[in-house]
């Protein structure tokens, strides 16, 4: 019977590639864990690892025991949190695959109240594009996976949890700060800063210009940034208008270094999605991860709900009073 613990080295080598890495993360000597691999292979009578010169790769045998090395310690992991009730927390662990807006402005505030009520648990954050996490659960690397983008995969569940909007900022004295609205075709006027070509960000962007008569050559597009953060600071430094989360700004709101600006026949939103292997429903930590973000997609469409009818009022109001919002601009042939 092969031993949990040289399955674990085994999993962490080969997840490295790296004896030296594998033996920090695992908190062993080098020799160690070498020797580790060595019994297990003895053990198996078959080699997991070509080792030419400084490269280590895995054989087929070695990628084959990976995946089933993966499901052992998912399924594990699924055993301890449902027994969970029953007794202590111990070895509870949860390994998450976030898209980036999800991973670095949504988990921080929904992962406090999941670990009160799993104090014990540890927890494993990796980011990523949609593609690369649904990779990461697939290899059962990950146990759920959150994502942005729109994916459609029958061997796998994905259930939306909420949503979230692509806003227009400006800085708050651009000519555009106190529109009510902003035009599609009016963003062909202004140097227009967006993620990288390919990424999902752009496409739901390109996708609502064209849907509005703007096609994407007609964008003044000299800068693009492959972060959400990039795109605030360079808005807040003046090199131009831009598209990012509405999740993503608050703090620059709150700040005032940047301005958002309603889109006509906007607003841009995007499905957030959960996505699990085909099974039952989950148990334990993730269960109670699937209630939190339902519960926080709930509340801020409730939230959007009321400020859209808000905005409507004040437009109303505004033209009631017969005082035009803004002169119409003239636009460029």
């Amino acid at each position: 019977m092969i031993e949990n613990f040289k399955l674990k080295v085994f999993r962490v080598v080969a997840d490295t590639l790296n004896y030296r890495r594998a033996a920090d993360e695992l908190h062993l000597t080098q020799p160690a864990v070498t020797a580790q691999i060595r019994s297990l292979e003895e053990s198996l009578g078959i080699t997991l690892f070509d080792r030419i010169g400084r490269d280590t790769n895995l054989t087929p045998a070695g990628i084959t025991l990976l995946q089933y090395v993966r499901q052992i310690e998912a399924i594990t992991n699924d055993a301890i949190a449902a027994l969970a009730p029953f007794g202590g927390q111990e070895g509870v662990e949860l390994s998450i695959g976030a898209s980036h807006t999800i991973a670095v402005y949504l988990l921080p505030k929904i992962l406090p109240r999941l670990l009160r009520e799993w104090p014990k648990l540890r927890l494993h954050v990796i980011g990523g594009s949609t593609h690369e996490v649904l990779q990461a659960l697939t290899a059962h690397q990950i146990g759920v996976a959150l994502i942005e983008a729109p994916a459609y995969r029958p061997d796998l569940k994905i259930q939306a949890f909420g949503e979230d909007e692509l806003t227009l900022i400006v800085k708050p004295d651009h000519r555009w700060a106190k529109k009510l609205v902003v035009r599609a075709a009016e963003l062909v006027q202004e140097p227009i800063l967006l993620r990288e070509v390919g990424s999902g960000m752009r496409q739901f962007v390109e996708e609502y210009l064209e849907r509005n008569g703007v096609l994407r050559q007609q964008l003044r597009t000299s800068i693009d940034i492959n972060s959400t953060e990039g795109i605030v600071s360079a808005v807040e430094a003046g090199l131009g208008v831009g598209f990012v989360p509405y999740i993503a700004i608050d703090k620059a709101l709150k700040l005032g270094t940047v301005k958002a600006i309603p889109l006509d026949n906007g607003p841009i939103r995007r499905e957030l999605s959960i996505v699990l292997l085909n099974g039952p429903d989950p148990r334990g930590p993730v269960g109670q991860l699937l209630e939190l973000l339902r519960e926080h997609g709930a509340n801020r469409r409730r939230i959007a709900t009321a400020s859209q009818g808000n905005e409507e009022t004040r437009k109303v109001v505004v033209m009631g009073n017969g005082k035009a919002s803004e002169p119409e601009e003239s636009l460029p042939e």
